[in-house]
């Protein structure tokens, strides 16, 4: 007897292999007794009789079965061996995720403005095939990522970001969590401690967690962290999100900023600045990076492409202090670039011909038109009820509602009503701090033709919170 899903991932000739496997494996068919003919399998599963053949085929050449010609196909002798098989309804599998269907969704990280939008990206992403294409082989590219991409984004970065660096100091990564695990690899965290904002980025903490440092977190006021509590922090690797505070989003001002490379020249203390969507200002010129005005080389610059072209791109880098890259280029000799030639290629031909800054300028405003929007629809028709913090940059606000009930509360009256919206509680180290009145709204994912709707729908929600 043979359990064939044919709504299962798994195609029907892996099915049969594998049942007729484990019967074979667990001597409920023993050596010397003949498998039902293919036509006959076929038949009486309503199976194709291509699908048992090769089944059969895939049990022979790996030796479970022998064919006898004129005769049919006999499990052969695997004695004395015996191998233990778990049966396949007892093997473990990922839990299924409930999925829910939402009228509205406020996400965040999704991007509805995109670089598959982009004819010019497009454009660069042929080239970059062409470009392989022609080569007569395929080889491990530079472990830090081409030398020319990092170089043109060495001179981008100053330009757009005030940043300072060589090509050889920058190192391109998959994504932010891998380039905190590189960082926690430079690090030992037996002599170090780590500290970050709190609430900041739950990403960042599991990294640090999983790599055993010692978090301590430290509180953000409203112009960003608190710079008296690091005083007492000593040998420690400080996180930061000077340019737009994540998630309350708050800009740090130019006397913080002094404060904390003074900390880190006295204390000996390195700065991670986090710099993930500083290109999203709307009203303001954007602000320059911490690192543009450290002179004691104490700040180690992260950046993503993940919100300015596309999270599934899975490319960000490293910009390294110089006195640091000697261990790094130790620890990692035998690494290779994670992201792909092709999207290394594509890349630098986008921002060196200048489309990705007009990318860009373009993203900048089709996103600010709805940040625009959601301001003043709070400010004219839920005044005195919900507030925004976090404004003029971005790609969220944080809701503040004027209610007593729970964040677990709210989510579940705006699931009811099918819109998506997130808490901000795990954004917090210490969850008694949380203002329970406050979630996280993304709009980077919703259509600005759906936002009247939408802002109406929810402004429906928190009338009826009373």
């Amino acid at each position: 007897m043979f359990i064939v899903d044919k709504k299962s991932g798994a195609s029907l000739y892996e099915q049969l292999y594998e049942q007729l496997k484990q019967q074979i494996l667990s001597g409920n068919m023993v050596a010397g007794q003949r498998l039902p003919a293919t036509r006959e399998l076929a038949s009486e599963y309503q199976l194709s009789r291509n699908t048992v053949i090769n089944a059969y085929q895939q049990l022979e050449v790996e030796g479970y079965i022998k064919p006898i010609i004129g005769s049919g196909y006999y499990v052969e002798n695997l004695n004395p061996f015996k191998i233990d098989v778990p049966k396949i309804d007892t093997l473990p599998t990922a839990p299924k995720r409930v999925e829910r269907t939402y009228d509205y969704t406020f996400a965040y990280g999704d991007l509805d403005y995109n670089c598959y939008s982009s004819k010019a990206w497009r454009k660069c992403m042929l080239n970059a095939y062409d470009n392989l294409s022609f080569r007569s082989s395929i080889a491990y590219e530079e472990p830090q990522g081409f030398s020319d991409l990092r170089h043109i984004l060495s001179s981008y970065l100053y330009l757009s970001r005030g940043v300072k660096c060589s090509a050889e100091q920058i190192v391109f990564t998959s994504g932010h969590q891998q380039s905190m695990n590189i960082i926690a690899n430079l690090f030992s965290h037996t002599d170090w401690s780590f500290a970050m904002e709190d609430p900041g980025y739950t990403g960042t903490r599991h990294v640090m967690e999983q790599n055993h440092f010692h978090i301590t977190p430290v509180p953000v006021e409203d112009d960003g962290i608190s710079t008296d509590v690091i005083q007492n922090l000593f040998h420690t690797l400080l996180c930061v999100t000077p340019s737009h505070q994540f998630p309350l989003g708050s800009v740090l001002p130019i006397s913080k900023r002094l404060q904390l490379l003074e900390w880190a020249k006295k204390n000996n203390g390195y700065i991670i600045e986090d710099d993930y969507d500083s290109e999203l200002r709307y009203h303001n010129r954007p602000i320059p990076s911490l690192q543009s005005i450290d002179s004691g080389d104490r700040t180690i610059y992260l950046g993503t492409f993940s919100k300015s072209l596309s999270p599934d791109l899975r490319t960000a880098y490293i910009v390294l202090p110089v006195h640091l890259l000697d261990s790094y280029r130790e620890k990692y000799l035998y690494a290779n670039c994670t992201v792909p030639a092709l999207v290394q290629l594509a890349l630098a031909e986008y921002i060196e011909s200048g489309e990705y800054q007009r990318h860009i300028n373009a993203m900048r405003t089709h996103y600010r038109k709805k940040h625009d929007y959601i301001r003043k629809y709070v400010t004219d028709t839920l005044s005195g009820k919900a507030a925004l913090l976090g404004e003029d940059s971005g790609l969220h606000f944080v809701l503040s509602i004027q209610t007593k009930r729970k964040q677990t509360e709210l989510i579940e009256e705006f699931t009811r009503k099918r819109i998506q919206i997130y808490p901000t509680e795990p954004f917090w180290s210490n969850k008694a701090l949380c203002p329970q009145n406050q979630l996280l709204l993304g709009f980077s994912a919703i259509p600005l033709t759906q936002l009247p709707k939408a802002m109406k729908s929810l402004s429906e929600v928190i009338g009826d919170l009373g």
